[in-house]
């Protein structure tokens, strides 16, 4: 496909459309507004999700909230989450603690999607955002792009698209997207909170199954519980069986407020960008969500994006960030799948295996005191941009919010 040289462009709409509203949709729309770039926001729902899938930020993450001065709202919405216990078939087997990870912010923040897309939206504004409207088609010209929103079309110097795991505008373009569904299943509900957990997270590997549970802000609490098959629609009451089975905790199928099952899959990209047309989040890899990796990956592709997007130059720069950004998907998406794989082994003899396993590496083993490090996904290279050799990139140098200097 032939692209031009990368000019100003004047007679576009904008300078960027991002496909897709989610969380790194408006991150990198905010972090673009910061920089003076023309830009439009589509999202095809009109209502915000019922279910939040995504719960868990990072410490890199806040890092980048930071530079749009949104950290401490973000940390002031959600719980602390410091601890993460861990038990199996035998018993407690020890803890993931981030008290003492090499981070500013020793914790992993507990917060729904919708509390996080409704942040950004806030900081973005809505001049730039517009919902309800579906996107049917992408094309490239040498030195602009073409988007069709119902019966207008749209143009822009690039199109970024943020628009998930079945993303259009990587359809429209022919991009292939690699993957492979895992063999096992979920289904996750938040309820109101009536155990003693408090802000701690727990674990509980048995021999019939996982069960996950992380709390929420506003006295709730989420479960994710492995099935057997995967389920279209959990009957009622499924996840506080399977709890109490596994674990012997009550929790009561009165208190439910929502549930969702899955199967968890992952996908790569063969490249991140075509011409003009960017793919950035799902859109560009998915990953287990056991661990919650997958949105805090998008979110630091959105900070090396908007870098990128910020420069006269930035056709030139987008083959580094398929090379960077594609290196960092590949290390989380192995580590959400280590993870899960080792998490969801069933059976008596396998049960017995892995606590000892982990009884060794929470407590006794060398690597005991990096396992909050690697769950804080501070291991995984480029999780921010500051960890990315910038002296092999022409950037221009940038205020700590984004802003050109």
């Amino acid at each position: 496909m032939s692209v031009g040289a990368d000019s100003p462009a004047e007679a576009t709409d904008y300078d960027v459309i991002i496909v897709g509203g989610g969380p790194v949709g408006l991150l990198l729309a905010c972090l673009l507004k910061h920089q003076g770039v023309r830009l439009r926001v589509l999202e095809r729902r009109a209502e915000p999700l019922a279910l939040s899938a995504a719960i868990g930020i990072t410490p890199p993450s806040l890092q980048i909230l930071g530079k749009l001065g949104l950290a401490a709202e973000f940390i002031a919405s959600g719980v602390q989450v410091r601890d993460c216990l861990v038990h199996g078939q035998s018993g407690p087997l020890g803890c993931v603690s981030f008290r003492e990870i090499a981070d500013v912010n020793r914790f992993i923040l507990s917060l729904p999607q919708v509390i996080t897309v409704a942040i950004l939206q806030r900081h973005l504004g809505h001049e730039f955002l517009e919902t309800g409207c579906e996107v049917s088609d992408v094309r490239q010209l040498a030195d602009h792009c073409r988007v069709q929103v119902g019966e207008r079309m749209l143009t822009a110097r690039f199109v970024v698209a943020c628009d998930g795991s079945r993303s259009r505008v990587r359809e429209c373009i022919g991009m292939r997207a690699p993957g492979h569904v895992y063999g096992c299943h979920f289904v996750m509900g938040d309820f109101i909170d009536r155990s003693n957990f408090g802000e701690e997270a727990h674990l509980f590997f048995t021999a019939t199954g996982a069960v996950e549970s992380f709390p929420l802000p506003g006295g709730q609490r989420r479960w994710v519980v492995q099935t057997e098959a995967p389920l279209e629609k959990a009957r009622p009451g499924l996840i506080s069986e399977l709890i109490k089975k596994r674990t012997g905790m009550d929790v009561s199928a009165a208190d439910q407020l929502n549930e969702s099952p899955f199967t968890p899959r992952r996908h790569q990209c063969e490249r991140y960008y075509e011409g003009r047309i960017i793919l950035c989040g799902d859109a560009a890899h998915g990953m287990s969500p056991i661990g919650g990796q997958g949105m805090n990956t998008g979110f630091a592709d959105a900070e090396f994006l908007a870098a990128i997007l910020g420069q006269g130059d930035s056709l030139a720069l987008l083959p580094a960030y398929d090379r960077f950004r594609r290196k960092a998907a590949k290390v989380a998406i192995a580590h959400a799948e280590w993870g899960m794989w080792f998490g969801t082994w069933r059976g008596r003899a396998k049960s017995m295996l892995r606590d000892v396993v982990l009884r060794y590496l929470l407590c006794r083993g060398p690597v005991s005191r990096h396992m909050g490090s690697f769950y804080a996904m501070l291991t995984i290279p480029f999780n921010t941009l500051e960890r990315v050799p910038l002296a092999k990139l022409p950037l221009r140098r940038l205020r700590a919010d984004g802003s050109p200097l």
